[in-house]
């Protein structure tokens, strides 16, 4: 697993604003869905 990138990290928060859920972000970028939540809360 590497590190995501600024980029990244603005577009999961970007899609989340959608209502896009944060285990489909885990399946995307190949992370844990709590680091998901680290991210946009």
């Amino acid at each position: 697993m590497s590190k995501l990138s600024y980029e990244d990290k603005i577009n999961i928060y970007q899609k989340k604003k959608q209502g896009q859920s944060r285990y489909s972000f885990a399946r995307e970028y190949s992370i844990k869905d709590g680091n998901i939540f680290y991210i946009v809360s």
